[in-house]
């Protein structure tokens, strides 16, 4: 029988997956994060079925948006040698996390350096937007690639982004663009944003908020 992870435990794996990532911090536990610029990187090791195990899981978050709680964007899954997700018992950690923690940073370009260039950034979101079984309708997706552009005062290229994400969109079963009124109305939600004082107050506001301030910044060089 699996043992269940308890509160010790999630400060041992915490602590472990921190020696692989030194970039990362803790902002929970098992929890780690990454500021990027605009966006935080993380990695996430969700307990499941009961605590018995652990999925590891790298997101990204738009400082850009405000949202309640910091949420999963572009959420890649930790991914077995049959393309199955996979997932970290105790005495798996115990035995060999590094395999698990090193597999993570293969899957993923953004945890193979802690300074990436826009390009490498914008490459990662785009190939995690084609991910049709994860990521079926990514028009956040859509909405990040187009606000990175923005920040760094790539304006023409975050113009075609938006005429390529609404050709995109345009394409999708009405229910599924009924959230954001069709691609017109996704364009409009991403030109409210477009104003460089509401994004620096929101990602200002932001850091506050999740008590980030003290998170070194390791940039997007663009």
């Amino acid at each position: 029988m699996n043992k269940k992870i308890e509160t010790k435990d999630k400060r041992q794996i915490t602590k472990d997956w921190l020696s692989r990532f030194p970039a990362f911090k803790e902002y929970k536990p098992m929890w780690l994060i990454r500021r990027n610029g605009a966006f935080l990187c993380g990695i996430h090791l969700q307990r499941r079925y009961g605590n018995i195990n652990y999925e590891p899981i790298f997101h990204i978050y738009n400082l850009m948006i405000e949202l309640p709680v910091i949420a999963f964007g572009a959420a890649t899954y930790l991914l077995n040698n049959k393309g199955a997700r996979d997932r970290v018992t105790l005495v798996q950690h115990k035995e060999n996390f590094g395999c698990y923690a090193e597999r993570l940073k293969q899957q993923v370009s953004l945890l193979q350096k802690d300074t990436f260039s826009c390009q490498e950034f914008l490459a990662f979101l785009k190939k995690t937007s084609q991910d049709s079984i994860h990521h079926p309708y990514p028009s956040d997706l859509f909405q990040d690639i187009a606000l990175a552009l923005f920040w760094r005062g790539r304006i023409a290229e975050a113009e075609q982004e938006i005429k390529n994400a609404k050709k995109i969109i345009s394409q999708w079963d009405e229910i599924d663009k009924q959230q954001f009124n069709g691609e017109s109305g996704w364009e409009q939600q991403v030109r409210q944003l477009m104003n460089m004082d509401i994004l620096k107050a929101n990602v200002e506001r932001q850091l506050h908020k999740y008590k980030l301030e003290s998170f070194a910044d390791f940039q997007l060089v663009c």
